[in-house]
């Protein structure tokens, strides 16, 4: 059986192995070692990467109690010089570690446990079965959690007897039977875990909640530990930085001036839209005008490819306000939409007649006898727009 060495010491960097076996793997090659300080990924903890000689270590996993070390070529020497990526360990260490002193503050502050963990290259959560949350109580939570680091108290690790586990105060009960490794943060926090830590909390440098989500019967919770929390706050200030000025203003006057941006912006987009819809009836007027009437009724139909779906319906209830008129508009773009009105003293129930053509562009849509709308592929819109057509002049000859 391999020799854990990220146990015992997770700070070890580079060591050398025998190897007992290298075999073929999924199109790359499974390397098992005599000793080994990459963590096999577990315990919402991701495998560590680096170098077997020469060889890339992809991924680290375990199988049948035995660690694979997967790299891309054979490897055929017996003695092996292996290197951890530190960098991507030692941030996985830190998260690790917030995410126990951030299960703990949950817990203590609102009796929630931690019901899962998920730890990645670029993201780190937890989910906590509480039914209600808000930002004063993430207050309280990361007050605590960076008290806790600030404190620097110590962070250790052992394998328990079954005596010594009942005399532990412990924050959740262990998964295995055998072997059980407690993590402790000073004498606050017990916790049955397998993953790499920091040796002091004062090394996770700041916890930080960014986000969290409701989900059925407990909140999700994104956060940020040591550099991840550090690059996050370097790139919002920059951000910020930016946007001041851009506006001229100060760091505390910039939601202020947002605000103000927005409230500008809602006001010219309400005269933008007063001012489209008096151009759309005035452009409904002219269309109704320069239709030639068939036996007393006017047909407008028409297919836009530079007005958006709002803007037709407009056109065609404007248009449909005349006696003895409909209207067969549609738009084509990456789909096609359409509505079809008419006049109240026309009968003609436009919902069957758009459900009768609808299916030529594979389409779905209803509405009322007055005025109906539908949707589908746009190649053949213009196919049912004549269709729909010849169908309505007909029923009005």
């Amino acid at each position: 059986m391999t020799e854990r060495l990220y146990l015992m010491d997770p700070y070890i960097k580079e060591f050398d192995a025998n190897v007992i076996r290298c075999i073929p793997y999924k199109n790359k090659y499974a390397v098992i070692l005599d000793k080994t300080a990459f963590y096999p990924e577990g315990g919402g903890q991701p495998s560590d990467t680096g170098y077997i000689n020469e060889q890339n270590v992809i991924h680290v996993l375990e199988e049948n109690k035995q660690i694979l070390h997967i790299v891309n070529g054979e490897i055929s020497t017996n003695k092996v010089n292996c290197r951890i990526d530190w960098n991507r360990r030692y941030d996985f260490m830190q998260q690790h570690t917030g995410q126990h002193i951030l299960s703990l503050c949950f817990l203590q502050l609102f009796n929630g446990r931690t019901d899962s963990f998920h730890l990645s290259d670029n993201s780190v959560s937890i989910e906590i079965d509480i039914m209600d949350f808000n930002g004063d109580d993430l207050v309280l939570v990361e007050d605590m959690a960076n008290d806790i680091i600030y404190s620097n108290l110590p962070i250790t690790s052992k394998i328990v007897s079954e005596e010594e586990l009942k005399q532990l105060p412990l924050r959740k009960l262990p998964s295995v039977k055998d072997n059980i490794r407690i993590v402790s943060i000073g004498h606050i926090d017990y916790d049955p875990c397998g993953g790499t830590h920091v040796m002091s909390t004062g090394e996770v440098g700041i916890i930080k909640v960014i986000r969290w989500e409701k989900l059925k019967s407990s909140y999700r919770f994104h956060f940020l530990c040591g550099k991840r929390a550090l690059y996050d706050y370097r790139n919002k200030n920059f951000l910020q930085q930016s946007l001041c000025a851009k506006l001229s203003v100060r760091n505390h006057e910039l939601e202020k001036a947002v605000e103000r941006i927005i409230g500008e912006n809602k006001d010219l987009n309400k005269e933008l839209l007063k001012k489209n819809i008096e151009l759309l009836k005035y452009e409904a007027s002219e269309i109704y005008i320069n239709c030639k009437p068939i036996n007393g009724f006017k047909i407008i139909k028409g297919i836009y490819t530079d007005k958006k779906f709002d803007d037709i319906k407009i056109l065609a209830n404007e248009i449909s306000s005349y006696k003895k008129t409909a209207v067969l508009l549609g738009v084509a773009n990456e789909n096609a939409q359409v509505v079809f009105s008419r006049s109240d003293d026309i009968d003609t129930d436009m919902n069957s007649l758009l459900r009768t053509f609808l299916p030529i562009i594979d389409g779905k849509g209803g509405g009322s006898p007055k005025t109906a709308l539908g949707g589908g592929k746009a190649e053949n819109l213009h196919f049912l727009i004549e269709e729909a057509y010849n169908s309505l002049l007909k029923s009005l000859l």
